[in-house]
């Protein structure tokens, strides 16, 4: 009984027909011989997202000298722009559970406000200690535009699972992943971890093609520490002097997503047995916009 509840959630994740030669899915003849349609098992997809996500900056640190190290940077709040392109490669282990593997680029920039600046002159000597008192004057009044700007460009990498299931022309999945970037600019990476429920209905044609629409949440849980070179930052012009003089000026950040759930929308059209497309777009405090050109074997 409990085997047959199994393959009962076998959703339809894809049109395509199951290549009887493979030894995956596991199951698989078991769910054809009660009435289901499985995929080929093996798959391959190239995407491109495009996105833009608020971004909570825990803290930043200055390093190199010890006037630097004295200074606390005010910019709390950071938007988070950027894209990536990525190849994932994928088997239907069971008819309910696919396996995949990521592998992409990512490009993108963080952009924070800076609001003051202020100096601790208590944890400063000698000549240190007045020029933290004036850092504290001019850090109050800085122009609109200040801005702490990032460059995170880097190679991404990752694995997942996605666990469907449905009834009738209705199905569900939950996919979830966890990706690593490896910013190339700075010493720096940016951990990923996402979770989106989806639920849907589709429509079957003539010739294997189908339409699929599908609604859901997306749970993202990133987390980002970055490093680098102060001098390749756009900090305000009277810390340059400072900067200069010290050789190993340095920042540390480290920032993680505001709003961890948003909504998704989109729909997946095959064109035949072998083809099929994906388009999906996330609103809400996060915003993204997907599209996937997928490849069954």
């Amino acid at each position: 009984m409990k085997f047959k509840v199994l393959l009962s959630l076998a959703v339809i994740i894809s049109p395509l027909s199951f290549a009887q030669q493979s030894f995956f899915p596991i199951w698989g003849d078991e769910a054809e011989k009660l009435g289901y349609t499985l995929p080929k098992p093996y798959g391959f997809s190239l995407s491109y997202m495009d996105m833009s996500n608020p971004i909570t900056v825990n803290s930043i640190a200055l390093t190199g000298h010890p006037l630097l190290e004295a200074i606390d940077v005010d910019a709390n709040h950071a938007d988070f722009t950027g894209s990536n392109i990525t190849l994932r490669g994928d088997v239907w282990v069971f008819p309910f559970m696919n396996l995949y593997g990521i592998l992409g680029y990512t490009q993108g920039t963080s952009k924070a406000k800076i609001n003051s600046l202020s100096c601790d002159a208590s944890s400063v000597s000698g000549l240190n200690k007045p020029l933290c008192m004036l850092l504290n004057a001019a850090g109050d009044n800085l122009p609109d535009n200040v801005m702490f700007e990032l460059d995170m460009d880097g190679g991404t990498y990752g694995v997942g699972t996605t666990l469907a299931g449905g009834m009738g022309n209705w199905f569900a999945l939950v996919d979830m992943n966890y990706t690593y970037t490896k910013i190339a600019a700075i010493d720096g990476n940016i951990k990923t971890f996402v979770a989106a429920p989806r639920v849907g209905h589709r429509w079957e044609y003539d010739g294997g093609r189908e339409l699929r629409v599908f609604v859901g949440a997306m749970y993202q849980d990133v987390q980002q520490e970055l490093s680098g070179d102060l001098k390749s930052l756009n900090l305000p012009d009277f810390l340059d002097p400072i900067i200069d003089s010290a050789p190993d000026a340095g920042f540390e950040v480290s920032q993680s997503a505001d709003e961890k759930w948003n909504g998704i929308v989109g729909f997946q059209y095959a064109f035949n047995r072998d083809w099929d497309i994906l388009m999906e777009a996330g609103f809400g405090q996060r915003e993204t916009l997907f599209f996937a050109l997928g490849r069954r074997f």
